[in-house]
C-alpha cells in the first residue's frame, strides 16, 4: 500500500508529542522504516511494518503518539508475524503473537530504558500509558486478538516473573487492572477480570487436585500469590475468594472441592477420609514410626498456605471479611465432625460424605492464628457487630446464663477476636476430632498386636496369624499417616504457642476486679489490653459475667492437646517451652478448683487429667523434665484446687456418672501421690486437716473433711465390687476347668466367655483404683491422724479396714483365689500390707482402737491372728511386731468397753440414737423431722448427703437444735450407772 492511499500517512506529519523512534523500536521491536533504509544494528530482530502501516522514511527522529497508538494496535492484531521479521538475536520476542505477553515484555523494556536514559523519561511514560491501554483492550475484548487465551498468557507471565522482573510484573498487573476500572463500570470491570482469570484458577485447581504433598509444584503458590500479594489490587484477591467459595447451604465436604479446599487437603493424610493412603505403605512392625522428611514437606506447604491466607486477609477490608465468612461457613458446615465418634450409629459412611476429611480440617487450622463476649452476640446482631462465626451464640459456655439475663457484649469485635474464636472452633473440629480417632485406632491396634503375639507364640505358621499380620499392616498405614500429621513439629509449635496465649487470656479475663469490670461495661469493651499477671486468690470473690460468653471448648481444646502430647516422644515440642508450662499450670489451678468460674464438673475434672501431663514420670523414654511443681509461684494452691475438684464431681447438683467419676479420679490419685513426695505439699495437706478439725460442724463442711469422707466411700465401693467380681470369676473359671461348659450349646459357651471377659474388665478397673485409693489413705495417715479418728469418721474407716482385712486373710479368702491374678491387677498381698500400715499409722488413737473392736460385722479376736499368719507368708515380717502391739491394745479397749456396756444395758429407748442404736452423748433435734439423733451421727451423714435422713428435707449442721434437756438427763443417767457399776466391782473384789 503506497503512502498516498494509506490512511495512516497523514499521521506522519503530526509532530505533536513526538516520541523517539529508536526508543520505540527498542521497546516494541518493530520499525516503520523500510528494511533497506534501516541503519540500526542488525543484531536484534525487528518486524518491518512499513508495508502494513505506513512507510516512514523521513529523517525525523520522532513519531507522533497517535501514529504510534495505531501502529501498536495493528502490531498486536498480526497473526503472521514471521512474514515481517528482520532476523536477529531475539526473534522469539519480536514475532510473539500473544498480545499480553508481547505488551508485558515491552512494559518491562520501557521501565528499564527509563532507568538507564533519564532524558527519555517523558517518552517512556507515554509509551507505558499506551501499553496499559492496549492490555485493557485485550482483556476486555479478548476475542479480537490472535494467540492463546488471556488466562494462558497471564500464567506464562506470572511463572516467568519468578526468575526476573517480579516487581515490574506486579506493577504491570496493577496498572492493567486500574485501567480496566477506568474504562468500565466496577461490576463490569470485575466481571471482565473474572472472565479472564477464572479459567486460570480452574487449571490451577485441577493441578492441585492431581498432586500430593511431595509432587505439588512450588509455582502453584507463586502464581496464587500474585492474586493476594499487592494491596493495590484487592480485586485480584476478591476474584480468588469468589472463585473458591461454594454455593450457599452446601455440606462440609463441598469446601474440599474448592481451590483453597484442595490446598488445605494436601497432607500426609489422604485427601478423602477413606483413602487412598500414599505414605507409609512399605514398613515393618519394628520400623520407625515418624518421618522428618514428610514433616518438612508438610511444614513448607502449610507455611506457604499460611502466607497466602494471611496476605488475603491483609489485602483490604472487603477481602478480609469475605475470607472470614468463608472460614466461618466452612466450620459451620463441618460442625458435625465434632460429634463423629459420639454418633457412630448414625452411619459412618454418611458422615464421611457430609464432612471434610481430617487432612482438610487440620490444614485449615494450621493457617489460623480478644474480647471474651464474642459468643454472646445473638444471631440478629451478628452482622452489625462483625461476628463472622455462625451460631456462636449456641456454644456451651463456662457459666450458664441466669433466667431472663441478657449477656453483655462489646459494640464491635476486632480482627484478632474473630481469628481467636475461629481458630478454636477449627481445632475443635479438626485436631480434637482426629485425636479421638487416633486414640480409638491406637486401642484397636494394641488389641490386634496382642492377639498377633499370642498366636505366633503358639503357632507362627498359622493362617490366622498371617491374616492378623495382614490386617495389622493395613491398619498401621492410616495410623502412621494420622500420627505423623498430628505430630508435625512446626505446626505443633504454633498450636502450643496459640494455646499458651489462650491460657494466659483465660486467666486474665477471669481474675478481673469488680472495679475494672464495671469500666469494661461502661465502655462496652471487655478485651484485656494489658497483662496484669494477677496472683491467684485464696477464694474467688468476684466472677465476671463475661464467662457466660466464653465457650467451654477453649479449655477443652487445651486439655485435649495436653493429654495427647503425653504420647509425644520425650525431649521435643511442648517440653522445650517452659513458659507454656507456667501458663497452663496457672490456668489449670484456677479453673480446676472453682465452680464459680467453671460450672461443668466434667470440664474441671478434665483439667485435673491435664495436670497429670506435668508429672515427671513418663511412660517411655527419658523422664519429662519440668520444674513447675517446684518453682511456680502459685504451686501450693494446687492442693486445695485438686481437693475441690475431687469433691465437686460428687456434690449434689454436680454429680457425674458413677463409672466416669472414677475415671476422673485416677489422674488425681497419681498427682496426689507425687505431691506427697514433697514436704511443702505435705504441709498443705496438714494445714487443711487442721482447718477441717476446727470447723467440723460448719455450715459448709471443710474441704478436707469431705475429701477423706469420699476417699473412704470410694475405697469401700471399689474393694467391695472387686471382691464380688473376683468371686464370680473364680466360679466361672472352676466351671470351665471342670468341663461344665463342654456340653453347652455354642451360644451359651460364648455367653459364658463374654461374661468372664466382662467381669475381668470390671475387676481390673476396680482393683487398680482400689489399690490407688488405699495407697493414698496410707500416705495420708502417715502424717494426718486425728481427723480420721474423729467420732464422725472413725467408725467408717475401721469398719472398712476390718471388712477387707477379714476377706483377704480370713477363712473365706479362698473364694477370691483366681487364676492369673496379674491379669486382673489383683494383688491381695500388697493390699494386706497397705491396710496393716493404716492400722499402725492410727494405732496411737484410743478412739480408733476402740472403734476397731466395736465393729460387729468383721472384727473378732481372731482377725489379727489370721493377719499374722498371712504376713509371715507374704514377707511382711517387719509389721508383725507392730501389729501384735496394736492387737493387744484393741483387745484391752474392747474389754473396757464391754464392761462399760454392761453397765449401760437397758438404757431407755429415748436415750438411744435411732440410727446407730447407741447411747447418745450429744443429742440434737433435726428441725424438719423433729427426730433426735446423736450429733456425731448426723454430722457423718451430712458429709455425703445434706438432707434430713428421715424426710429428705435440706439440712446443714448449723440448723440442728441442741437438746440440752435430754443431754443433761443422759449425762446424769450415765453418771449414776457408772457409779453403780463401780460399786458392784468394789463389792465383788
Amino acid at each position: 500500500m503506497g503512502n498516498a492511499d494509506n490512511p495512516f500517512a497523514a499521521l506522519l506529519a503530526d509532530s505533536k508529542a513526538s516520541i523517539n523512534k529508536e526508543l520505540i523500536e527498542d521497546i516494541f521491536l518493530f520499525t516503520l522504516r523500510p528494511q533497506d533504509a534501516r541503519e540500526r544494528s542488525k543484531e536484534r530482530a525487528l518486524l518491518c511494518l512499513a508495508d502494513v502501516i505506513v512507510n516512514d522514511s523521513s529523517p525525523e527522529t520522532g513519531m507522533g503518539e497517535e501514529l504510534l497508538s495505531h501502529a501498536v494496535f495493528e502490531r498486536i492484531m498480526l497473526g503472521n508475524t514471521r512474514e515481517y521479521l528482520i532476523p536477529g538475536s531475539n526473534e522469539e520476542d519480536a514475532v510473539q503473537m500473544d498480545a499480553i505477553v508481547y505488551l508485558h515484555r515491552a512494559y518491562i523494556a520501557c521501565e528499564q530504558f527509563k532507568q538507564k536514559r533519564s532524558n527519555l523519561a517523558t517518552d517512556c511514560d507515554a509509551i507505558r500509558t499506551l501499553i496499559i491501554t492496549n492490555v485493557s483492550t485485550c482483556m476486555r475484548q479478548p476475542d479480537l486478538f490472535p494467540g492463546r487465551t488471556v488466562c494462558e498468557q497471564w500464567r506464562d507471565i506470572i511463572n516467568t516473573s519468578e526468575d526476573y522482573c517480579t516487581r515490574e510484573t506486579m506493577d504491570f498487573l496493577v496498572e492493567c487492572i486500574a485501567k480496566i476500572y477506568i474504562d468500565e463500570e466496577p461490576l463490569e470491570a470485575l466481571g471482565a477480570l473474572k472472565a479472564n482469570f477464572y479459567p486460570l484458577l480452574g487449571k490451577v485447581q485441577t493441578e492441585i487436585s492431581q498432586a500430593n504433598l511431595v509432587t505439588l509444584k512450588k509455582k502453584v503458590f507463586w502464581l496464587l500469590n500474585f492474586f493476594v500479594k499487592d494491596k493495590r489490587t484487592p480485586q485480584m484477591g476478591e476474584i480468588l475468594i469468589d472463585f473458591t467459595t461454594p454455593n450457599p447451604n452446601v455440606n462440609g465436604a463441598a469446601y474440599m472441592d474448592t481451590l483453597i479446599g484442595q490446598l488445605f487437603s494436601i497432607s500426609i493424610l489422604p485427601k478423602n477420609q477413606n483413602g487412598p493412603y500414599e505414605f507409609f505403605g512399605d514398613f515393618t512392625l519394628d520400623s520407625r514410626h515418624t518421618d522428618p522428611a514428610l514433616w518438612e514437606c508438610m511444614a513448607n506447604h502449610q507455611n506457604s498456605l499460611f502466607m497466602l491466607i494471611k496476605q488475603l486477609l491483609m489485602q483490604d477490608a472487603n477481602n478480609k471479611q469475605k475470607m472470614l465468612e468463608w472460614l466461618a461457613k466452612c466450620l459451620h458446615a463441618n460442625v458435625s465432625r465434632g460429634h463423629l465418634w459420639n454418633n457412630l450409629n448414625t452411619g459412618l459412611d454418611n458422615l464421611l460424605k457430609q464432612n471434610a476429611s481430617d487432612a482438610f480440617v487440620i490444614g485449615l487450622t494450621s493457617v489460623l492464628l480478644v474480647d471474651p463476649t464474642y459468643c454472646g452476640v445473638i444471631e440478629e446482631e451478628r452482622q452489625k457487630k462483625s461476628v463472622s462465626m455462625l451460631k456462636a451464640y449456641e456454644e456451651t459456655c463456662l457459666l450458664p446464663v441466669e433466667e431472663n439475663e441478657k449477656r453483655l457484649t462489646a459494640d464491635k469485635f476486632n480482627f484478632v477476636t474473630e481469628l481467636f474464636f475461629l481458630t478454636h472452633k477449627a481445632y475443635e473440629l479438626s485436631y480434637k476430632a482426629s485425636i479421638e480417632r487416633f486414640i480409638h485406632m491406637t486401642r484397636e491396634l494394641h488389641n490386634m498386636q496382642s492377639a498377633y503375639q499370642d498366636v505366633i507364640n503358639t503357632d507362627p505358621n498359622n493362617d490366622f496369624a498371617k491374616n492378623l499380620l495382614r490386617m495389622l499392616k493395613e491398619q498401621m498405614q492410616p495410623y502412621l499417616c494420622l500420627c505423623n500429621c498430628l505430630m508435625e513439629p512446626e505446626n505443633d509449635t504454633a498450636i502450643l504457642k496459640f494455646f499458651e496465649a489462650s491460657a494466659i487470656w483465660l486467666t486474665e479475663i477471669s481474675l478481673i476486679s469488680a472495679e475494672n469490670y464495671a469500666g469494661c461495661v461502661n465502655r462496652s469493651d471487655f478485651a484485656p489490653h494489658t497483662r496484669n499477671n494477677i496472683e491467684l486468690p485464696e477464694e474467688i470473690e468476684f466472677t465476671p459475667r463475661t464467662l457466660c460468653s466464653v465457650p467451654e471448648s477453649i479449655i477443652d481444646n487445651i486439655v485435649t492437646y495436653l493429654n495427647f502430647s503425653r504420647d509425644f516422644p520425650s525431649g521435643q515440642y511442648i517440653q522445650m517451652y517452659p513458659s507454656s508450662h507456667e501458663a497452663f499450670f496457672k490456668m489449670i489451678i484456677l479453673f480446676m478448683g472453682s465452680s464459680k468460674l467453671v460450672k461443668n464438673p466434667h470440664l474441671r475434672a478434665k483439667l485435673a487429667e491435664a495436670l497429670e501431663f506435668f508429672l515427671p514420670k513418663r511412660a517411655t523414654g527419658a523422664p519429662f523434665q519440668t520444674h513447675i511443681f517446684d518453682s511456680h509461684p502459685e504451686r501450693l494452691k494446687v492442693v486445695p484446687s485438686l481437693l475441690n475438684v475431687f469433691v465437686s464431681i460428687e456434690m449434689t447438683g454436680q454429680s457425674v456418672q458413677f463409672e466416669q467419676k472414677f475415671k476422673y479420679r485416677r489422674p488425681m490419685y497419681a498427682i496426689m501421690e507425687f505431691l506427697w513426695t514433697k514436704e511443702e505439699y505435705v504441709q498443705c495437706f496438714r494445714n487443711l486437716a487442721v482447718e477441717a478439725e476446727s470447723n467440723m460442724e460448719a455450715i459448709e463442711p471443710p474441704i478436707f473433711l469431705r475429701f477423706i469422707n469420699l476417699l473412704i466411700n470410694d475405697a469401700i465401693f471399689l474393694l467391695d465390687e472387686s471382691l464380688e467380681n473376683l468371686q464370680q470369676i473364680r466360679q466361672l473359671q472352676e466351671a470351665q476347668a471342670n468341663g461344665e461348659w463342654d456340653n453347652l450349646p455354642e451360644s451359651e459357651r460364648q455367653q459364658h466367655h463374654s461374661n468372664l471377659h466382662q467381669l475381668g474388665n470390671y475387676a481390673r478397673f476396680d482393683n487398680i483404683l482400689g489399690r490407688d485409693t488405699i495407697n493414698l489413705l496410707k500416705l495420708l495417715t502417715t502424717e494426718i491422724k486425728s481427723i480420721f479418728c474423729h467420732n464422725s469418721m472413725v467408725d467408717r474407716i475401721t469398719s472398712m479396714l476390718n471388712y477387707f482385712l477379714l476377706n483377704l486373710v480370713g477363712p473365706q479368702k479362698e473364694k477370691f483365689k483366681v487364676k492369673d491374678k496379674k491379669e486382673f491387677e489383683f494383688d491381695p498381698a500388697n493390699t494386706v500390707l497397705e491396710i496393716c500400715h493404716i492400722y499402725i499409722n492410727l494405732s496411737s488413737s484410743d478412739s480408733f482402737c476402740l472403734a476397731v473392736s466395736q465393729d460387729g460385722r468383721s472384727y473378732s479376736s481372731q482377725l489379727f491372728s489370721y493377719t499374722e499368719n498371712i504376713l509371715i507368708r507374704i514377707g511382711g515380717g517387719q509389721l508383725i511386731g507392730e501389729m501384735a502391739e496394736f492387737a493387744e491394745k484393741v483387745q484391752k479397749m474392747e474389754n473396757q468397753y464391754k464392761q462399760e456396756q454392761e453397765c449401760l444395758a437397758e438404757a431407755p429407748e429415748e436415750y438411744l440414737d435411732p440410727i446407730m442404736s447407741t447411747v447418745m452423748t450429744d443429742p440434737v433435734i433435726l428441725p424438719s423431722s423433729k427426730v433426735t439423733v446423736d450429733r456425731s451421727t448426723i454430722a457423718r451423714h451430712l458429709l455425703s448427703d445434706q438432707t434430713d435422713p428421715f424426710n429428705r428435707a435440706p439440712l446443714t449442721m448449723d440448723k440442728v437444735i441442741p437438746n440440752e434437756t435430754l443431754k443433761n438427763e443422759i449425762q446424769i443417767w450415765l453418771a449414776e450407772k457408772r457409779a453403780a457399776c463401780s460399786n458392784e466391782s468394789l463389792i465383788k473384789s
